[in-house]
């Protein structure tokens, strides 16, 4: 499920917990992140907002919306909170991808060439209701429910020039990806999740309880989602690489990038799939104060979650292939755009139009011959995965100034999983055997805490926490993209990244709202997992361009420092008390050791994949009276991504830098009403890969400015 399927006003609180206790999920490397959405009020509330917004690449105007309804009724022993939110978002991106290879001379040159451009809407509709009932002062009961639904309609105009040799020749493709018009002739991606969740909190004498039931549903549906693609072999291009960040492919004289008669069918596709996983969970925690002083918890907690995942794909193929050419020629569309953010040298050039692709009937037998194929099926998976856990708390006031906790969570994970293989002999897919797996972790926690003073804390811990490897990792699977003669298969043998942590922290908090701190963090960590990717590797008899599958790559060190400041300027000078900053700073230092890559067995001085060595956030901010006016900067330095067979092929995500400005202004009594308004990705920063080095782009796609605005009322 991604983040953003949950819009930013159906959150209450973020709780973030830099340091993983007991009675918390130990499957947290990097610390605990929980969304906790809107409980029922202690009063009367009724929220409206309503606002718009514009993107720099759809050019079209966005929708906003939102309403809650919160009260208490019986005496204030019962509360409700009800809540609705809906968003229309027309958005898109630019993109451009590279792939390079060296020949046995060194020379470096670019194998495949790619010029994206998407038009994306999403609609988000969200719907919540919060309720909690006092029995009486001992006993209250809460229930929580949320459902969320995401529709992201798109459609891809992409020309692709493959199979690049080192002069500068290969194949033009041509493809647009689109969908039926009942999904505006594009590829709709539907994605849903509900929540439901029952719980308790009971005092029986010195005993507290608390307990939780929970139901959870998430799915994925991609209907008929259709891809024409042409092609064009045998084309020469004059390949300007004097700028590796935007190298540039030329037609030579007899070439062409533009779609013609001279182009023919290469493939024409549909393909359903659907996507599905329930969670259910139950957990139940107990808590006393023993005679010493001392608080005494414990609990258990139960997780099952089953998930599966079903393609069914199709291919076409014209009974006249001569005049579906001569009819797809006349409906085309040019995307060509002098706005075209990685380099307005780039010209996407002209398509079959997403109405003629989405309007084709591709269930007429007497226009196309139908074919099923049988190595797209091979990414279809069942799952299912129970977490059983307990765990021991135990909080000890030593002196007035130093507290400990320690703890022992046990977790015990049992697996089990059926893939598919795709043999290329036979073309058939078949289910593989059921796979089992079990493993228990001993996960023990220390956490000391000092009051040096009122003002003044200091923080130490040992934690052991996990990363279990995606159902999609595991799952012994083998996907097929014949489209560009890529691999992926999966790894059952996959075991848990398991984390060693050591953390140090100081606070020092200001007589005014403010704190400096500072921190140290170490971590062991074992078994990290990480995508290979090997080029030109033979599978079962079959060369394929690229190969890719999850291993535990090794093991690795990291430690690293982190320093924040918090506080308004009112020490400088009185005048300056509605002006202040926000900063954290981040370095991260790691090192690989005993990487098992083939290959590249042992390589040192490699960096832990997914980290990167400096992240920074910088907020400036003014308040007073109602006005609230913030600027954001964030900031993360480049980072190892993706290894493959050689330091050349490896996959970094470069450094980026966001900046935001957002204000507000809220006047009135009774009724409280909030003028708003934001501006995101003011530096239009792209997502960028580059392979080996920094200037040998692999991807560079621009998303453009977004603007918002609107009015809150709070009655």
């Amino acid at each position: 499920v991604q983040l953003d399927l949950i819009p930013a006003d159906m959150i209450q609180t973020i709780e973030v917990s830099k340091v993983v206790t007991p009675d918390m999920d130990g499957d947290a490397i990097g610390g605990s992140i929980n969304l906790v959405t809107k409980n029922s009020p202690y009063k009367r509330t009724i929220n409206a907002t309503a606002g718009s917004g514009y993107n720099w690449i759809s050019e079209k105007a966005q929708l906003n919306l939102g309403f809650t309804y919160g009260d208490r009724f019986f005496n204030d022993r019962l509360g409700m909170l009800l809540s609705a939110s809906y968003q229309n978002a027309p958005s898109g991106s630019y993109d451009t991808e590279f792939m390079w290879e060296q020949n046995e001379d060194g020379k470096v040159y670019v194998s495949d060439y790619q010029m994206r451009q998407y038009f994306v809407t999403r609609e988000r509709q969200s719907y919540s209701a919060a309720f909690d009932f006092e029995l009486n002062e001992n006993h209250k009961l809460t229930f929580k429910g949320i459902f969320n639904n995401r529709n992201d309609w798109e459609n891809r105009y992409r020309t692709n020039i493959k199979d690049l040799d080192e002069n500068g020749k290969g194949t033009v493709r041509i493809q647009t990806k689109a969908g039926t018009p009942d999904n505006r002739n594009a590829r709709l991606e539907r994605q849903r999740t509900m929540d439901f969740a029952l719980g308790g909190e009971h005092l029986w004498g010195a005993i507290g309880i608390d307990w939780n039931a929970s139901y959870a549903k998430a799915t994925e549906e991609r209907p008929n989602e259709r891809y024409l693609d042409f092609q064009l072999k045998k084309q020469e291009f004059d390949m300007d690489l004097s700028d590796e960040r935007q190298p540039l492919a030329t037609p030579t004289a007899g070439s062409t990038l533009t779609l013609s008669d001279k182009f023919s069918l290469k493939e024409l596709t549909e393909q359903q799939e659907d996507i599905k996983e329930e969670d259910m969970k139950f957990s139940a925690n107990f808590k006393t104060s023993l005679n010493n002083g001392a608080k005494l918890k414990f609990g258990a907690k139960v997780v099952r979650k089953t998930k599966e995942k079903e393609i069914d794909f199709y291919e076409y193929t014209p009974k006249d292939e001569d005049a579906f050419m001569t009819n797809s020629l006349k409906n085309t569309v040019d995307q060509s755009t002098d706005k075209f953010m990685p380099s307005d040298k780039y010209q996407v050039g002209t398509f079959a139009s997403k109405e003629y692709v989405g309007g084709l009937n591709l269930n007429d037998a007497s226009q196309f011959d139908k074919e099923q194929v049988q190595a797209e099926l091979a990414e279809n998976f069942e799952a299912r995965e129970t977490v059983s856990s307990g765990y021991v708390r135990f909080d000890h006031k030593f002196t007035s100034d130093i507290n400990l906790m320690a703890g022992l969570r046990i977790e015990h994970t049992s697996l089990r999983y059926t893939g598919r293989n795709y043999d290329d002999e036979t073309d058939k897919t078949t289910k593989t055997g059921r796979v089992v797996n079990s493993y228990v972790n001993f996960l023990p926690s220390i956490l000391v805490k000092w009051d040096v003073n009122d003002d003044f804390k200091i923080r130490g811990s040992y934690t052991q926490t996990l990363s279990r490897p995606k159902y999609s990792a595991l799952v012994p699977s083998v996907n097929i993209n014949r489209g560009d003669n890529e691999i992926k298969i999966g790894n059952s043998d996959l075991k848990p990244t398991i984390s060693y942590n050591f953390d140090l922290s100081a606070d020092y908090y200001f007589k005014s709202v403010g704190l400096v701190s500072a921190g140290f963090f170490y971590k062991k960590i074992d078994d990290f997992i990480v995508d290979q990717v090997l080029t030109n590797y033979e599978y079962q008899g079959t060369e394929y361009t690229r190969f890719t599958q999850p291993k535990n790559a090794g093991n690795a060190n990291l430690w690293g420092l982190e320093f924040s400041y918090q506080r308004d300027f009112g020490f400088i000078a009185p005048a300056l008390k509605y002006v202040g900053f926000y900063g954290t700073y981040t370095y991260t230092h790691s090192r690989v050791e005993d990487f098992n890559f083939e290959g590249r067995e042992n390589e040192s001085g490699l960096s832990l994949p997914g980290s990167p060595e400096h992240t920074a956030n910088a907020s400036l901010y003014f308040e007073k009276g109602g006005l609230n006016v913030r600027l954001s900067y964030n900031y993360a330095s480049s980072f190892i991504d993706e290894m493959g067979p050689s330091i050349f092929y490896d996959r970094y995500y470069d450094a980026v830098n966001y900046m935001d400005v957002n204000a507000s202004y809220t006047f009135g009594k009774k009724v409280k009403m909030t003028f708003y308004a934001e501006a995101n990705n003011l530096l239009n920063q792209p997502l960028r890969y580059y392979q080996g080095t920094k200037d040998r782009t692999m991807q560079a796609e621009y998303y453009g400015v977004r603007m918002n605005a609107g009015l809150k009322i709070n009655f």
